[in-house]
């Protein structure tokens, strides 16, 4: 098992330890990996800048926050297929993401589900985090860089909010209207703003 799947499963082990992974799994949604992968590229590439730009040294706290946000779009996505409207692609928007804010397009019903799970879900970035760190000489030998890791960790949260939207079964009269955004909305480099102090 390379360092990168190690990552990953210290990750996994606390949501199967806490049930995310025995939940029932009512729908079927298609990986789209393309999608995805635009999506935590995109992410990355911006919070790597912003944090090098704004001179952070709490790559824990920024990427928590990144974590957290993931999680809600894994579950924005999902929930978009389970009502027969998938997204044409996944948007960014660095906003939401220093606000840990992935779960706004959720129905109230449906995010308080979400939510009670964050726990679990800052747990899981602790462990996973803990590790890259840890590991961060063996990583460097391997050819393996921050941001490998953090593509890795971020495609936990996905995955997991994922895994927990499937297991919902969604009540027929719960009406449902997601305001999907197509453009991705990244940190504006010549303004900051004192809330995304870290």
């Amino acid at each position: 098992m390379d360092i990168l799947e190690q990552i990953t499963t210290k990750g996994l082990t606390i949501a199967k330890a806490n049930g995310l992974l025995d939940l029932a799994e009512n729908y079927t949604i298609p990986h789209d990996e393309d999608k995805l992968k635009a999506f935590i590229k995109t992410q990355a590439y911006d919070l790597s800048k912003f944090s090098t730009l704004e001179h952070f040294f709490s790559q824990e706290n920024l990427f928590i926050r990144a974590f957290v946000y993931t999680y809600g779009k894994g579950f924005e996505f999902t929930l978009a297929y389970m009502i027969g409207e998938p997204l044409e692609r996944i948007a960014y928007n660095f906003d939401d993401c220093m606000t840990s804010n992935g779960l706004k397009g959720l129905p109230n019903e449906i995010r308080k589900i979400a939510e009670s799970k964050i726990y679990i879900i800052r747990e899981m970035f602790t462990e996973m985090f803990e590790m890259t760190r840890d590991k961060q000489s063996q990583l460097t030998e391997a050819g393996i860089t921050f941001e490998d890791c953090i593509i890795k960790i971020l495609n936990e949260a996905f995955f997991i909010g994922r895994r927990i939207a499937i297991s919902i079964e969604l009540d027929s009269k719960m009406t449902i209207q997601l305001e999907a955004e197509t453009e991705d909305s990244k940190y504006d480099y010549d303004n900051y703003d004192n809330r995304y102090s870290l």
